[in-house]
């Protein structure tokens, strides 16, 4: 599910994206906030949690970042923009 719903993303990125290109290099319209779900898997315990935020698209190069708020094991308020698309690296 979480692949077709980037697969719409994308394809409304790429449709934005061609609309914009027409209308010259403005940066209006751009960006996008919208809403979403999305699932994750915990390997550890082997479990599906589904979650929901708010996402930013790049209309012009297509990028999804995810926006995420926490705090961090020393106590501090994070807030930031994170990729759709992240790797994470194993240690």
């Amino acid at each position: 599910m979480a692949k077709a719903i980037i697969a719409l993303i994308m394809l409304f990125a790429s449709a934005a994206y061609g609309a914009e290109r027409r209308d010259g290099d403005s940066d209006l319209g751009r960006f996008q906030l919208f809403q979403g779900t999305y699932s994750t898997f915990d390997l550890r315990r082997s479990e599906t949690y589904s979650s929901t935020s708010v996402f930013l698209l790049d209309t012009r190069t297509g990028q999804v970042k995810r926006y995420v708020n926490k705090i961090d094991s020393d106590g501090r308020y994070i807030e930031e923009w994170v990729l759709t698309d992240r790797v994470v690296e194993r240690k």
